[in-house]
């Protein structure tokens, strides 16, 4: 009878040390598992972080030299890469139309500019430079143009971003909007004008580059 006794307690501390052991296999599971989590959770923190700072810097990154602009994309970029730049442009003249969405002059003439392009067809390129802005940029969409390709301005001394318009507005002595340069072919700034209406920008067009005349 003892010796069942001692047996049937051996079983008893058996069980009960299996069963810590078991219970320290639980709890350092449960450990790792929460540690690889935190780790986890810090990686996706850390990754988002640095994504946003890579994002934030190539939309406010670029370059506003006159000939060699290169921005952040608003919209219609045609090879999809997030940026607008003058180079994609190269081989036909280009007009570059400067607008934010307090300018109601701009507003106004856009109308006027959507006639011209879909007259001159692919003779020209047409791209709009979203320069200023203050509001939303996509409020004049439905004029006729919001299909051109839309750049964002950046750097400068306004607020919005206006280092394009500053390279291309201060050298014909604009200071106002809205504003439109003219390139040739290659690339070259041949004008910058301020408002136009129709007959005026086929004039402007005519004269720049023998188009439409």
């Amino acid at each position: 009878m003892k010796q069942k006794s001692q047996t049937s307690s051996g079983k008893g501390k058996k069980a009960q040390a299996e069963a810590r052991r078991l219970a320290a296999q639980r709890a350092a599971r449960k450990a790792r598992l929460q540690w690889a989590l935190i780790i986890g959770i810090g990686v996706a923190i850390l990754g988002g972080v640095i994504g946003v700072s890579v994002w934030d810097a190539r939309t406010r990154s670029g370059d506003t030299t006159r000939e060699a602009w290169d921005l952040p994309a608003r919209d219609n970029d045609a090879d999809g890469d997030g940026r607008i730049k003058l180079s994609d442009f190269a081989g036909k003249p280009t007009v570059v139309n400067f607008y934010a969405d307090w300018c109601t002059v701009c507003e106004a003439e856009l109308p006027d500019f959507a006639t011209v392009a879909n007259d001159l067809g692919d003779q020209i390129n047409f791209v709009h430079v979203n320069t200023q802005e203050t509001g939303d940029w996509k409020r004049f969409m439905n004029l006729g143009t919001g299909h051109w390709p839309i750049a964002r301005d950046i750097n400068g001394q306004q607020g919005g971003g206006s280092g394009l318009y500053e390279s291309v507005a201060r050298p014909a002595g604009i200071n106002g909007m809205p504003v439109t340069a003219f390139y040739d072919a290659n690339g070259k700034w041949v004008t910058t004008t301020g408002v136009r209406n129709e007959s005026s920008l086929r004039a402007t067009i005519a004269q720049s580059f023998g188009i439409g005349r």
